[in-house]
Formats: structure tokens, sequence, C-alpha cells
């Protein structure tokens, strides 16, 4: 009895990680304390089961998990205050240790259990999904939640207005499960239209532009449908949004009036000079010339960005450039982490994605090419983003990275 007793634990242990995964888009939803908090016992979990673990530190993908650590590592050191970076170069030793348990979880359970985790995220969304539809109608969301700015869907993220980010982090996971349940072509280009509609209901212009391209590269290298079809969906797609537009003052305001003036001639330097995101970009910019290789360390941009010397009055809301971050994953890196910083972040994401496609090319696993899609459009340039580094944001990248990983063979 007692060894029966031993054994189911140890049994446990081996499932806790895949509980945690399947329920791991509720802790985004929650907010950053429970987060974390599955991070950590993810992390937990990794330890626990430290004997099977131990094969992934000969992979290629764990050498540059490392290496990634050790370059904000060294960062840290040279950092203008390296007791404020210091908690998330720590934290990143522990995504290390999240990315690897479930890298572990993708290898032992991709052909039983791993379904219903997908199945899990898939029920998520929808649930998400008819709440923002709900709130587009009433004003408010399930629970009473309202938004405090017009234009834009709060859902269950409060004032944080982030349901976008999380519609692109999740979103193709959720039609390659429709694909591998054999879902019909008709009922996947209804359910892509309708999905891309609520994401534009949404008013986030940023994340709608990625979820956008996301669906146009997974639809043309994933979804075996005539192209005729695919082109009169594209079509009733852009119809849709522009009676929104058309119909819709606070769609019209965000969608057009906004950013009409990147359309004219030498626009988008006037949209830059005019808006808050220029004023970030500036002074960043300022930052990394004034730091040029090793940056201010991270989450010390914020600490850095209101001296007097990074104003710039040729940007009408200079004074607005003080922030966390400066809202693109490049600045931010750039400002941050210096070129040195750039740099290894970028031969860490590089070779990355290179065997996560190969490993596409060869198994053309659906699940895989979700992920790299995301990291892909989730590091554009120009594009405005959430901090690389913060809970939330970093939550779903990593997310996503360890999915990737979790299909991709890089045994060395």
């Amino acid at each position: 009895m007692i060894n029966s007793i031993k054994f189911q634990n140890f049994k446990s242990f081996k499932t806790l990680g895949l509980v945690l995964l399947a329920l791991y888009p509720l802790a985004i939803i929650s907010g950053n304390l429970l987060i974390n908090f599955f991070t950590i016992l993810i992390s937990i979990s990794f330890f626990l089961n430290l004997k099977d673990n131990k094969k992934y530190f000969s992979d290629k993908s764990f050498y540059l998990l490392i290496f990634f650590f050790i370059s904000l590592l060294i960062n840290n050191i040279v950092s203008i205050d390296p007791q404020n970076s210091f908690p998330r170069t720590i934290k990143i030793l522990f995504i290390i240790f999240f990315v690897i348990e479930i890298k572990r979880l993708v290898n032992i359970y991709k052909t039983n259990y791993l379904k219903y985790v997908f199945l899990s995220w898939s029920l998520i969304l929808l649930f998400l999904s008819l709440d923002i539809i709900f709130e587009t109608i009433f004003g408010h969301n399930i629970i009473g939640i309202k938004s405090y700015m017009p234009g834009r869907v709060a859902s269950f993220f409060g004032d944080e207005l982030v349901a976008g980010a999380f519609f692109h982090g999740f979103i193709l996971f959720f039609f390659s499960y429709l694909i591998n349940v054999n879902i019909k072509d008709n009922k996947l280009l209804f359910i892509i239209i309708a999905i891309l509609v609520i994401s534009f209901l949404i008013g986030e212009r940023s994340n709608f532009i990625k979820v956008f391209l996301s669906i146009l590269i997974f639809s043309s290298l994933a979804i075996k449908i005539d192209y005729k079809l695919k082109t009169l969906s594209t079509l009733i797609i852009l119809v849709l949004i522009a009676i929104f537009i058309n119909f819709n003052d606070f769609y019209k305001s965000r969608y057009y009036n906004q950013i009409k003036t990147i359309f004219s001639i030498n626009g988008y330097q006037e949209y830059i000079k005019k808006s808050q995101y220029g004023a970030h970009r500036d002074a960043s910019i300022k930052i990394f010339n004034e730091y040029f290789l090793f940056g201010v360390g991270l989450k010390n941009y914020r600490l850095e960005v209101g001296k007097k010397k990074y104003e710039n009055n040729d940007f009408l809301k200079t004074e607005f450039r003080v922030a966390t971050h400066p809202h693109q994953i490049h600045h931010e890196l750039l400002s941050e982490t210096g070129i040195f910083g750039y740099l290894c972040f970028l031969i860490f994401l590089v070779l990355s994605l290179y065997y996560g496609i190969k490993s596409y090319l060869i198994n053309k696993n659906l699940y895989l090419l979700s992920s790299i899609i995301f990291i892909l459009t989730s590091v554009l340039p120009i594009l405005p983003s959430g901090s690389f580094f913060s809970t939330y944001t970093g939550g779903i990248f990593w997310l996503n990275y360890a999915i990737m990983l979790g299909f991709t063979n890089t045994k060395s």
C-alpha cells in the first residue's frame, strides 16, 4: 500500500505541469499575480521531474537560453541601478525552468493528453470572445467591467486593455486545434472571419495588425482551401471592418481619424512627431546613444527617461515620454540592454527560430507553426508592443516559445 501511495504521488508530479499548462490562459487573464504563481509552480514541476529533464541539458535550445540569461547577467552588473534590474534578470532563470518543463510535457504527452491542453485553451478563448461581443453590445462585460477608453474593450482585463494581446497569443493554437479535429473548411472560414472581426472590435490597432498578419501567414501555409475562397473571405472581412468604421464614431476615430496622417506624403514622420509613441521612441534612441554598449539596465528606462536632457520639443507630446517602457520591443532592448544585449537577443531569437522552422519543414506540426508565426509577428519593428520583460507580455511570449521548443528537435 505504501508503495502504491508513493507511485501515485510520483505520477501526480509527472502530470502537475500538464494541468497547470492547460489552465495557464486563465492565469494570464487573471493578472500578474497568478501568472507569476503558475510560472513558479511549473518551475517547481521542472525540479520534481529533474531526472527526466536532465536529458534536455544537452539540447542546443538549452544552450541558447543559458546564453541569453548570461547576457542579461552581464547587463545587470553594469546597470545604472543593478538592484532594480536584478529581479527581472533572475526571473529569466525561472523562465528557463518553465520552458524546459513545458518541453518535457510536450514531448511526453504530444500523442495523447496534450490535445486536451489545446482544447482547454480553445474553450477559454471562445469564452473570452463571447465576453468581448457582449461588451461591444452592452458597454460592459458579463461581470460588469467597463473600459475607461471609448473604442477599446476591457473584458476581464479591467484597466489593462490587453485583450488584443491575448488574442494574438492564442488564436493560432485555436485554429490548429480545429484543423486537427478535422473541422469542415466552410466552418473554419466562418470562424476565421468571426475571430478577425472580434479582434478588430477589441480596438487595439497594433495587436489587430499582428493578428491579421498571423492569420494570413497561417492560412496560406496550413489551410488547404481554394485561393478564390480565401480571397472572398478576405474581402468579406475588409467590408465588415469598413462598415464598423463608417457607422461607429469610436472605431472611426481609432482606426481612421487618429492615424489618417500616416497615409499622406511624409505622413509617418508627422504622425510619430505628434504621437506619444514618437516621444517614447525618441527618448529611447537618446538613451541608447547615451548608454550605447550596455544600456541603462532592465526596468531602468523608467528611471532615466524623465531627465531633462531627453526632452525634445520637436515632438508634440515630449512631456508624455515618461513611461515604464518605450512601447516597442526593439527600442526597449536597445535602451535597456544596449547594443551588446540587443545583439545577444537577436542571436538567441534567430537561432531559436531557425531550429523551429527547420523542424516544421520536416514534421509540418501546426502547433509548432503557430508558435513560430506568433514569435515572428511579436518582434515586428515599428508596431507598438507591450514590454518584453513584463509579466503579462512575457507570459504569453515565453509560453509560445516553450511550445515551439517542445515541438522542435534541437538535440545536439
